[in-house]
């Protein structure tokens, strides 16, 4: 809107991001910039391996479109919490704007990592030493694995 000049009748402050209060709202910044965000990020991202990526949303979409192709339940996982995250700080967002609704960042951590845990929670994963890692950083118990009998 200040760029269309929007005039100062308009209230401009209805375009700082509902999260954080501070700059602008934007893709790049509701995602990773925000204070808010950026800080659930933190404690969801150490749930997966994307620890060369950077908080930006470019960086993001430049590691899915590497893995894209990838079958591995780590990438899958990885996915899913992106998607989760995105999605949450979305909702997070509109229920400041429309309902006075708030979460603090660890309390949609948690939900965000509930959420991908209840998901990951409905895969077959085999007892694949490559899996262990992931099996026991989200505490998924032997019961919801494979038995290979080989």
């Amino acid at each position: 809107m200040a760029v269309w000049e929007a005039g100062s009748a308009t209230n401009l402050r209805l375009m700082c991001c509902p999260l954080c209060r501070y700059d602008r709202d934007s893709r790049d910044h509701l995602f990773f910039q925000c204070s808010y965000a950026s800080e659930v990020w933190g404690l969801v991202r150490n749930m997966v391996d994307m620890g060369s990526v950077n908080d930006t949303w470019t960086s993001i979409m430049q590691w899915m479109e590497l893995n894209d192709n990838s079958r591995t339940l780590e990438h899958i996982v990885c996915n899913i919490l992106v998607a989760a995250s995105t999605y949450f700080i979305w909702q997070e967002k509109n229920n400041r704007l429309f309902s006075q609704v708030q979460r603090n960042a660890s309390v949609l951590s948690k939900v965000i990592i509930d959420t991908v845990w209840l998901k990951i929670m409905g895969f077959r994963i085999n007892r694949d030493p490559k899996q262990k890692k992931l099996v026991d950083r989200w505490l998924i118990s032997k019961k919801n694995m494979d038995i290979d009998p080989g």
